[in-house]
């Protein structure tokens, strides 16, 4: 080497060294940080990954967090409704304790009925005291809110909406729509009255009884005795006499108003010339008499600088024509349609239409003689709230001339107002008419019922009312024949028989009847003896909620869906194919984050019902009759209450909580438990896939970094042989 000016072999060692220090100091980072992408310029695309890996992973710890608070919510009103069940049982110890009047005092009683007040206040206590994070759990404040129509509420006993997720929606529809209508268990007996002594087990859902029947027995006596053991069995009896009128049970009927609405009229003007005929139809058929009936009516602008106008006062509709100056019409047909169209108020009332005469429709000035006309003068029509229920208070045997009837007619003067009569069962309301409307009443519906219900000889045979989502302010107009106002017919015709029913709907009501002695034929539910059989098992309704398949209970369809749980009980007397129900749930209930996903997939939405005396308890009653003062409590019990009365209460209250709790806990294990199981493990292989990415290797860094240095050491040897080797020019100088 003779230059020295560039030491190439010295800037190749120094090369050398940088590199060997970079790696060393990478070496020395990685080790130091235990990560070996410290920066993007480390790895780029792992680098990226690496982010993914790392949000997920927060998303999960975050859920996990969710669900386990989630799960601490749930436990703690889970504690609070263990303890109110508590108190039920208490209660119903004591009430089953008081009602052994035979051998307690009325002291010990009175003690008893202390215990159960008290009770009762407790369980209020605990439903307004159970709090989490200052939230309230079990006093309402996290179930749904929910509206219900006055028509869709008149259709279902009970509703309950136990999960719902709205997403993106501000609300849910509940639409129930039955298929099938549920039934109960039924056989029919037409034998007529026995003529031996005959022993029959009477079975049902609630259990057996056997019941001795002498000769000559009569429908009426089977009936009783079967009723007398409902409680027992759970059958009941009905009595339909020859005519096939069935005399156990108040019958109800529903009168509705008649009268035909006045069709909506038409007048059609004519001008002299060709296409400048108008025609006017009225838009409201009826409700539009005398001095209020729609008519139109023409003048000429007594301004021959006015334009045509159309304008309406009342129900009065004035079309001003345009005019030259010699006070002759210069308004086209066509403008006048459109004029016509544009007036809101006028258009309320009518339509225009222009009639075609062979011509260019409307082309043609609408002059001559027009002719004033009322559109329509037709009798009023009816409102919706005209229709009148009719239900009758005599329960038992009704047979022949002493079934209550209602007959409606109209006065013969309109000076006489409505009155009601009376003659043995037959009930006449004559209707007060309206002075300027022949034969037409003019009574409302509410003034008919008052009628009826102050007639003291009418009441004592019917009650009247108004019919499901009606306020009694139509006019009444009812002229038709006697309704005869009788219970429910059980038989398919003219064959006296005798009905055993299911007191409930549904697939796990039956009735049996098992004949141990003597004879006693039971047939099917439509006493046709072709078909004898001796148990007949009832169906639950069939329905479709939201159009999924809905799952039947008695009356009762149930949905479980992801976004949505709920369940409708429909009415007896609304079960029937086609019928629809519908609940709107328009907020409410408790929103659980449990997943990752800030959407429906992974929100649990709950509703937990307010559990106090006012809301425990069924269609036997609530809890808090029970206490003193109530109706309900143990010194009210008697002939009109009995102890099967309390116990019932207490039973569908203890039912109520214990189905709360199962739904609760079903959450926790099934739902929340597997979501925290679920994201652990995946926490677990994704902290692990994010490892393999960012994660320093010690094993395989360290042997790195005793690479770098020797590399390091070894570059700087060179570097310093090849600083040395320019110092050999110098034996050239010397």
């Amino acid at each position: 080497m003779t230059r020295i000016n560039t030491n190439v072999a010295s800037l190749r060692g120094l090369r050398s060294v940088e590199r060997a220090n970079s790696l060393l100091n990478t070496s020395l980072q990685r080790l130091s940080t235990g990560v070996q992408i410290n920066s993007g310029k480390d790895d780029p695309a792992g680098l990226i990954a690496s982010e993914t890996l790392k949000s997920q992973i927060v998303s999960i710890e975050t859920s996990i967090k969710n669900s386990n608070r989630a799960n601490n919510v749930i436990a703690t009103a889970d504690s609070a409704l263990g303890e109110i069940s508590g108190l039920l049982n208490q209660i119903r110890g004591l009430v089953q304790e008081g009602l052994n009047t035979g051998a307690l005092s009325q002291t010990e009683i009175d003690a008893n009925q202390l215990q159960i007040d008290s009770a009762l206040s407790a369980i209020n206590r605990i439903s307004a005291n159970a709090t989490f994070g200052g939230d309230k759990l079990i006093d309402g404040s996290k179930s749904f809110t929910t509206q219900v129509s006055t028509t869709n509420s008149a259709k279902i006993s009970e509703f309950q909406i136990d999960e719902a997720v709205f997403g993106s929606s501000s609300t849910i529809l509940v639409d129930a729509t039955i298929t099938t209508a549920a039934e109960k268990g039924s056989l029919s007996y037409t034998g007529g009255d026995l003529t031996q002594e005959t022993t029959v087990e009477i079975a049902g859902s609630v259990g057996s009884q056997v019941l001795f029947f002498g000769s000559s027995s009569t429908y009426e006596n089977i009936r009783d005795a079967i009723n007398a053991a409902t409680d027992v069995t759970g059958v009941e009896a009905t009595f339909v006499d020859d005519a096939g009128t069935a005399a156990a049970a108040a019958g109800t009927v529903t009168l509705a108003a008649t009268g035909a609405a006045a069709t909506a009229g038409t007048a059609s003007f004519t001008s002299a010339g060709n296409e400048n005929d108008l025609s006017f139809t009225a838009a409201t058929a009826g409700a539009f008499s005398g001095t209020n009936a729609v008519s139109v009516v023409f003048s000429l602008n007594a301004d021959t600088n006015n334009a045509s106008s159309v304008s309406v006062t009342g129900n009065v509709i004035t079309i001003s024509l345009e005019n030259d100056t010699n006070s002759a019409s210069v308004a086209v047909a066509s403008d006048i349609e459109a004029l016509f169209n544009a007036n809101s108020n006028a258009t309320a009332l009518a339509s225009i239409s222009l009639p075609d005469d062979s011509g260019t429709t409307g082309s043609g000035v609408v002059s001559g003689a027009l002719t004033n006309a009322t559109l329509n003068n037709g009798t009023e029509n009816f409102d919706t709230n005209n229709d009148i229920v009719i239900t009758n208070d005599t329960a038992g045997l009704l047979t022949g001339t002493n079934i209550p009837s209602v007959a409606f007619s109209l006065q013969a003067d309109s000076n006489d107002g409505t009155s009601v009569s009376v003659s043995g069962s037959a009930i006449t309301v004559a209707l007060a008419v309206d002075a300027t409307q022949t034969d037409t009443s003019s009574v409302q519906a509410s003034d008919v019922i008052a009628a009826i219900n102050g007639n003291t000889t009418a009441a004592a045979l019917v009650t009247a009312s108004n019919a499901a989502g009606n306020d009694g302010s139509g006019v009444f107009n009812y002229t038709s024949a006697a309704q005869a106002i009788n219970g429910t017919d059980a038989s398919s015709g003219s064959t006296a028989a005798l009905t055993l029913t299911s007191q409930n709907f549904g697939s796990s009501e039956f009735v049996e009847v098992n004949v141990l002695a003597g004879s006693f034929d039971t047939y099917d539910s439509t006493g046709t003896s072709a078909v004898q059989v001796s148990r007949d098992t009832g169906a639950d309704v069939v329905a479709n909620i939201n159009g999924q398949v809905a799952q039947g209970t008695g009356l009762k369809a149930s949905v479980s869906s992801a976004n949505l749980v709920a369940s409708l009980t429909f009415n007896a007397v609304n079960n029937v194919a086609a019928e629809t129900a519908q609940v709107t749930i328009t907020g409410g209930g408790s929103l659980f984050q449990i997943g990752q996903e800030v959407s429906a997939a992974g929100q649990l939405g709950m509703g937990i019902e307010a559990i106090n005396t006012a809301r425990l308890g069924g269609i036997s009653g609530k809890i808090y009759e029970l206490g003193s003062g109530r109706g309900k409590s143990l010194n009210d019990v008697g002939p009109s209450v009995t102890g099967a009365d309390l116990v019932n209460i207490i039973d569908e209250s203890i039912n109520r909580v214990s189905n709360l709790r199962g739904r609760l806990g079903a959450v926790q294990k099934n739902v929340i438990e597997t979501n925290i199981t679920s994201l652990g493990v995946a926490l677990e292989n994704i902290s692990a896939a994010r490892s393999e990415i960012i994660d320093t290797d010690f094993a395989a860094e360290t042997a790195q970094l005793t690479k770098s240095q020797i590399l390091s050491q070894a570059a700087i040897s060179v570097l310093q042989i090849a600083n040395n080797n320019p110092q050999q020019v110098l034996t050239l100088l010397g």
